[in-house]
């Protein structure tokens, strides 16, 4: 069973587009990272964004107790913003709606 955590539209200091998705698979935390914000991108490696180069931060892979995911987005968001080469420029809705 898979559950959208979050969809982030990131950009490095080059303007470079890349894609940020978290999903909660099987009880487990996976991070989806790609060049571009189209669905057809290339696939990177996490360290590509080279977090906790600096202080050791890294991203996270399990919740805090009692975390929502609306916390654990933001967390994820701050690492990033404060701690690698990437910025966050969008957070996607994780909910489709058709007029």
């Amino acid at each position: 069973m898979s559950e959208k955590i979050f969809h982030l539209q990131l950009k490095d200091s080059m303007g470079n587009k890349r894609t940020l998705i978290c999903n909660l698979v099987d009880g487990s935390i996976k991070y989806q990272f790609y060049t571009g914000w189209a669905s057809t991108g290339i696939a990177l490696a996490l360290s590509n964004m080279q977090v906790g180069y600096r202080n050791g931060n890294h991203l996270p892979v399990e919740n805090i107790d009692g975390e929502t995911k609306e916390y654990f987005t933001y967390r994820v968001i701050e690492i990033i913003n404060n701690d690698s080469v990437e910025r966050v420029v969008k957070v996607v809705s994780n909910e489709v709606k058709f007029a």
